[in-house]
């Protein structure tokens, strides 16, 4: 089972010339990653803090709808947050915020379960990120809790940067926040932009060696290029897994649905659970190349939908044998 932390909002979706044609759907990073483990078929729990306002009940009804499993979500008392994703006409999702005192950052320390109770679910791995790790106050809860279960050693802890630089974070406290994060997780994902805005580098530049300084001490990094596909880098080497060939309708969910996949595909080679580090060491080079093709295949038909609609694992099956043929 995978353990899913963090934020679930809503997104109003709009599209670049259509003034006030917005759309309300139940997005954010971490219930999108729990979405797509949810429609894969993989036992999975999202925790997070959900309003119990109209939009709040949105968010759970489409969740619990989708086998999503809630039960150590918190019902909470503040507002939803809201994100306005306004798609470009090559349909890349550019985001803008409205999270001042909502439900997703409010965390404390009695909310979350315990160590037991994590080992006594049988998660394997904690899947966290994006805004859930930014945004405080709960940013730090969460970050104590996770250092918790590090000192433990008795799951995976995923760490999907997914920086959202819209909301003016300071460049060179996030890089900090994230690299203190980093140091402590197992398996880190950031998209190519990710990196070029921590470090303040032009578009296209070559990321090989921060990604090779950040998968020392055995940990496995992932960088995800969109339609140039994913770079792995583990020990010491780097293998690149090409995108299939897409037609695109826009962006919304492709990263959370690559890291959802690329997580399942590692449970079943039996890469997440107690001795993490462990297991990571032991995985071969095609281990990980196959379970990124599977993770952009399943990226890939999900930027051929509108919004985050995550395929099931025989759709994503189906579309890979056809490209192998």
């Amino acid at each position: 089972m995978i353990l899913v932390i963090g934020e679930a909002l809503i997104d109003l979706i709009g599209t670049e010339g259509e003034a006030g044609q917005y759309v309300a759907v139940v997005g954010g990073a971490n219930a999108n990653v729990a979405l797509a483990l949810a429609r894969r078929g993989e036992p999975q729990q999202f925790l997070g803090r959900i309003s119990s306002d109209g939009f709040g009940k949105q968010i759970r009804n489409h969740l619990a709808s989708n086998s999503v499993g809630l039960g150590l979500s918190v019902a909470a008392s503040e507002q939803t947050s809201l994100a306005v994703a306004t798609i470009d006409r090559q349909g890349v999702a550019s985001y803008s915020f409205y999270v001042d005192g909502t439900a997703d950052w409010g965390w404390t320390e009695q909310e979350l379960p315990t160590q037991a109770k994590v080992s006594e679910l049988g998660a394997k791995a904690v899947q966290y990120g994006c805004l859930g790790m930014a945004i405080g106050p709960g940013n730090l809860v969460i970050e104590n809790w996770l250092k918790g279960l590090a000192d433990a050693g008795s799951v995976t802890l995923s760490h999907d940067l997914n920086i959202r630089s819209a909301l003016g974070f300071d460049r060179e406290v996030e890089l900090e926040r994230v690299l203190r994060i980093n140091s402590f997780s197992h398996i880190i994902k950031a998209s190519d932009a990710d990196i070029e805005w921590l470090y303040d580098l032009p578009e296209g530049s070559n990321l090989d060696e921060i990604a090779f300084s950040w998968a020392e001490n055995s940990k496995l990094v992932l960088i995800t290029r969109g339609s140039e596909g994913a770079d792995i880098f583990h020990h010491g080497n780097k293998v690149r897994v090409p995108a299939p060939k897409i037609s695109l309708v826009d962006t919304v969910g492709a990263g959370d649905t690559f890291m959802a996949n690329f997580l399942a595909e590692l449970s079943q080679r039996d890469g997440l659970g107690s001795n993490p580090s462990m297991r990571i060491e032991r995985l071969s080079a095609e281990d990980l190349r196959a379970s990124a093709a599977v993770a952009v295949v399943a990226a890939g038909i999900v930027c051929e939908r509108k919004g985050c609609e995550p395929p099931s694992l025989r759709e994503t099956t189906a579309r890979l044998q056809g490209s192998l043929e």
